[in-house]
């Protein structure tokens, strides 16, 4: 008998199970259906591309897209403990905060920038600036979170930088702590060149503790109720099935897997449920509802400059890696990127984001670079188009239904901002200091000029940035699947403390926003359980 199972070991749980333990007081279980994050892809910057559709990958793809040309998108989610932390580009980021206004005023009371940014500088560890440049009072230096900004970036990542405020995006010097738009380097969750998730800075600490303990290559398959309380779950470890007793459950699934366990164990829309067979222990529409992405397409250049990953499987790069922890192997591939708004956006926060890719981009970036070459790639950071996620069997095994419903909002807004994205970064490209590194487009290629040109051109190679949010949204409606506290209505002792919860996707990269979000949940979720 547990005090407490969370369901899942990526970002949230991870940050979950350090929060639930360290007072001593709850014995706790995290369950994760991958394992340990051993391969040494995962700790190299520019390795996570390679675990793409490995073991360590759940590899999703989404339904057939109309916005794609009948295309299904490629969906990376990390399947090991870190979850997607250790799978994603490293990209650390508050997002802005009218993204938390925006979490108020969908129902998601307390929820304002005010509350959630304290939280986010008690959790970072910056690295230190430059002697001569003092310390930003608004940003924290002691968390466990390790984050610092490339040390050595790359040509282009500097050259898209100066270009992009050379362009007028503008020059501010930094995007993290407040109001943002223009062009950086990325800041990174990283440390002497190595990876360094939520994964290091919290659950490896936390499994030294007694009370906390780790069950891996373990599938949740759904939950188990005493009445209206959740009291423990079942799960498939080693082929067979168990069930397994506590005194609560949190759902940190992810968006994908917290909606399939919930409408397994008949949380969701009835008439879904019935079609399964699955009796209703809760009518719950908004179960898999509200899937939302930033939609991204892809501009690409040619380079002047060799200092591409077209050179990364180069075994001296490899050695320089190895051996000092440098080189083009500890770049984390996303050094670069810029935020914007374009006349679509009514509110002063940015609705564009521009990321540079030192690259050719091939099929979604699956396929290994032929020539030397550049992207950039627009995406669209505050999208009015919605998707769904539902069962496709009452097997907990069997893939689900993903509508990313890209470029589906009816007044077509998405495709406009996209289309005026490819027409900015092809603007950058031919700014100096870019200028003189770009060799030529490749894509969509000069004779495409006009929107509906364009718009043909995305359906090609349209996919997303990989932030899927907001499947089981937080909001103070009879609708909405948990209230402010993370509760699931209508049940006890169960909560949801993962990007699922999200009613409104944040402008930017949202890893550090899920960390967040998990840290208060469990400052909740304690308190209960020892009443």
């Amino acid at each position: 008998m547990y005090d407490l199972i969370i369901a899942g070991g990526g970002t949230a749980g991870c940050v979950l199970a350090e929060r639930l333990t360290r007072s001593g007081k709850l014995r706790v279980l995290l369950i994760e259906a991958g394992g340990e994050p051993r391969h040494w892809f995962v700790k190299m910057p520019a390795g996570f591309a390679k675990l793409f559709k490995s073991p360590l990958d759940w590899a999703f793809e989404s339904e057939p897209l109309t916005s794609a040309g009948q295309r299904r998108v490629f969906i990376p989610r990390g399947r090991m403990l870190g979850g997607s932390a250790n799978l994603n580009a490293l990209v650390h980021q508050w997002c802005h905060p009218d993204d938390f206004s925006r979490w108020e005023a969908a129902g998601a009371k307390g929820w304002g920038w005010d509350a959630v940014a304290p939280i986010f500088r008690a959790q970072e560890q910056l690295a230190m600036p430059d002697s001569q440049e003092p310390p930003d009072p608004g940003r924290g230096y002691e968390g466990p979170m390790h984050i610092a900004r490339p040390k050595r970036p790359l040509q282009l990542a500097q050259a898209f930088v100066a270009a992009a405020r050379n362009a007028g995006l503008g020059d501010m010097p930094g995007y993290n702590g407040g109001d943002y738009r223009g062009a950086w380097l990325s800041e990174l969750s990283y440390h002497a060149n190595r990876r360094c998730s939520v994964y290091d800075a919290y659950l490896r600490p936390a499994m030294q503790r007694g009370n906390l303990q780790v069950m891996t290559n373990t599938r949740v398959c759904k939950l188990l109720f005493e009445g209206r309380r959740a009291a423990g779950v079942t799960v498939l470890r080693k082929g067979r099935q168990q069930q397994l007793a506590a005194s609560g459950v949190v759902m940190a699934s992810g968006v994908f897997g917290t909606p399939q366990i919930l409408q397994l164990s008949g949380l969701g829309p009835r008439a879904q449920l019935a079609a399964h067979g699955i009796p209703v222990h809760q009518d719950m529409p908004a179960v898999g509802a509200n899937l939302q992405d930033h939609p991204m397409s892809i501009a690409s250049f040619r380079s002047h400059t060799a200092q591409t990953f077209k050179a990364a499987a180069n075994p001296l790069h490899v050695l320089r890696y190895l051996l000092f922890r440098q080189g083009l192997l500890a770049s984390n591939v996303t050094e670069a990127m810029a935020f914007t708004k374009t006349t679509y956006e009514t509110a002063s926060a940015p609705d564009l984001e521009l990321l540079m890719f030192p690259l050719e981009w091939r099929n979604q970036g699956l396929d290994a670079p032929r020539r030397h070459a550049f992207a950039i790639g627009p995406a669209v950071v505050n999208p009015r188009s919605r998707g769904s996620v539902s069962l496709r069997s009452t097997d907990p095994l069997a893939p689900l239904r993903i509508d990313l419903g890209l470029l589906t909002d009816p007044e077509g807004v998405d495709a406009a901002i996209l289309t005026a994205g490819i027409r900015l970064a092809r603007s950058i490209a031919t700014t100096a200091p870019l200028a003189q590194l770009n060799g030529g487009e490749i894509f969509p290629g000069e004779a495409m000029q006009s929107d509906a040109q364009l718009q043909a051109a995305l359906q090609t190679n349209l996919q997303t940035v990989y932030h899927p949010v907001g499947t089981c949204r937080m909001g103070s409606d009879r609708g909405a699947v948990v209230d402010s506290q993370l509760r699931v209505q209508g049940c006890a002792n169960l909560w949801i403390a993962d990007a699922s919860v999200m009613p409104v996707i944040p402008r930017g990269h949202p890893n550090a926003v899920v960390a967040m979000l998990a840290q208060r949940g469990a400052d909740w979720i304690e308190p209960i359980l020892l009443t």
